[in-house]
């Protein structure tokens, strides 16, 4: 099912940069037929389509980590599960409710208050939530 959820996905974003390629740029298709330029322009046009994302969040960036073999879940696969877009500057979901992204802290030998700072950031989070929807970035289990 995962599968099929991807292919779907990797066809819908192909399909949304061919159509925005021909329509910004109508010229030389030789330009196009090296197989690194599909990519930059895959990546350009959801670029675009989130050019309202945080600065300090980009979209290859994992959200949460594959085990046992499954991919990353990155910031813009799951954007696109969740029919995101910019809607006034914002990033909306397909409710129109604005989308925060949220880091946990990330440490291999906790430090002596890690009890608190887990505390505080369980408070923000909630609060967080009551008003938006928002995506937590977990710690890569390879670091933690």
């Amino acid at each position: 099912m995962r599968t099929i959820l991807g292919v779907c996905l990797a066809l819908l974003l192909l399909s949304t940069v061919v159509k925005s390629h021909n329509l910004s740029n109508p010229g030389p298709a030789a330009a196009s037929a090296s197989g690194s330029h599909s990519d930059e322009s895959r990546r350009e046009s959801s670029e675009r389509k989130f050019d309202c994302l945080p600065n300090n969040v980009r979209l290859d960036e994992a959200v949460s980590y594959g085990r046992g073999g499954k991919e990353n879940v990155t910031v813009g696969k799951k954007l696109l599960e969740m029919k995101a877009r910019c809607r006034n500057g914002k990033l909306v979901d397909a409710r129109n409710k604005e989308i925060r992204f949220f880091r946990i802290s990330c440490w291999g030998n906790p430090p002596p208050d890690y009890r608190e700072i887990s505390r505080r950031e369980h408070e923000e989070l909630t609060k967080l939530k009551k008003r938006y929807t928002v995506i937590v970035m977990t710690c890569d289990p390879m670091t933690a």
